[in-house]
């Protein structure tokens, strides 16, 4: 075996029964980036971390739990210095007062099981084009201990990280900046907004007939161009769920252009017709999503959108005004699931504006 990659695994804490399994197993490579991101030998139990961080064990169990892991065996050594100072950090924030504690731990429980998942998401994307270039390399003939001799070159960990961090906090000053404008400062979380859905029609129908690689390419392509739309726009994508987009914007006329671009784009790029859903008013935000009777209408309405145009509630035709950029079609009222009768309105493109488009 490589010297100088036993004696780098050996310096980030792996034993020498780790690294002979591993070059048995032919998975120098997955040892390699195991320690590059989690050095130090394995010293303590999982009781023995908290009370060497003099933390609550109960409590460090609901919050591991809540970052989406099983519990570890009680007796097995597994986790090491850097896990205790960890523990000892998030002592310290809940002692300033940082992170919000709530009765018996649970909102900060919930606050990690959100942010897990968030993180979750963002490991299966590194990891997927990490899987991706060490299986390439092994089909293309490389042993998997050539591979990794050159992970700890390759893998830069810490420009990484410092990626994450300075768009970590972009996001947060811009969900602070929002939602520090509040509707009522009265009422935490509660802010005025216009809100979206889009999503393709007859994808069910698609899900059926593609293959899976097409089906993923085809919601690639659809999220890549919601995701655009809305930046351009000024607006935020909330989520994506398969053909569905929800989003908010700040201004009706902001919103009512990414319905429209998206309604128009879909149909040239190679996707479905897409149909949306606009409303607008108080909506409550919490935990990075949108709730209330705003985002429920525009939800119903996309489902009674034809293919290719855009309805929106009364509150929305009222939120934009006489905009010029725009005309508007009243349609009957109609009865939607779980509301009641709404009044809807047909939103389209001014014809001054799509000449000039």
């Amino acid at each position: 075996m490589n010297r100088w990659l036993r004696s780098f695994l050996r310096r980030r804490g792996a034993t020498p029964a780790e690294i002979e399994r591993a070059e048995h197993e032919g998975r120098l490579s997955l040892l390699t980036f195991d320690r590059m991101l989690m050095p130090g030998a394995a010293r303590y139990t999982f009781a023995e971390a908290c009370r060497r961080a003099s933390f609550d064990e109960r409590v460090a169990k609901r919050l591991w739990r809540a970052l989406g892991f099983p519990d570890p065996p009680e007796q097995e050594r597994v986790f090491r210095d850097e896990d205790v100072e960890a523990i000892i950090t998030l002592r310290r924030l809940i002692e300033n007062t940082t992170v919000p504690r709530g009765e018996d731990y649970a909102e900060l429980v919930q606050n990690v099981r959100v942010i897990g998942g968030a993180l979750a998401r963002i490991a299966e994307v590194q990891s997927d084009s990490m899987t991706e270039a060490v299986r390439s390399e092994l089909a293309a003939g490389r042993s998997d201990e050539e591979i990794a001799t050159q992970l700890p070159d390759r893998l830069d960990w810490d420009r990484l990280s410092r990626l994450l961090d300075y768009a970590l906090r972009l996001q947060l000053r811009a969900t602070a900046r929002r939602k520090l404008a509040t509707v009522d400062p009265n009422t935490p979380g509660t802010e005025i907004f216009a809100v979206g859905f889009v999503d393709l029609v007859g994808y069910t129908a698609l899900s059926q007939e593609l293959e899976q690689d097409e089906l993923g390419m085809l919601v690639s392509r659809f999220e890549e161009l919601a995701y655009d739309t809305v930046a351009e726009h000024a607006g935020r994508v909330v989520k994506t769920i398969g053909d569905e987009v929800l989003y908010v914007a700040p201004v009706a006329a902001d919103a009512a252009r990414i319905a429209l671009r998206l309604t128009e784009r879909s149909d040239g790029d190679q996707l479905p017709e897409a149909r949306a859903g606009v409303s607008a008013g108080s909506v409550l935000a919490q935990e990075g999503d949108y709730y209330g009777p705003v985002v429920n209408l525009a939800s119903r309405l996309v489902e009674l959108a034809r293919p290719g145009s855009v309805l929106a509630s009364s509150d929305f035709h009222d939120a934009l005004g006489d905009d010029p950029a725009f005309q508007w079609q009243r349609l009957r009222s109609r009865r939607v699931r779980d509301i009641g009768r709404v009044e809807v309105w047909l939103l389209e493109r001014a014809e001054q504006t799509v000449a000039e488009a």
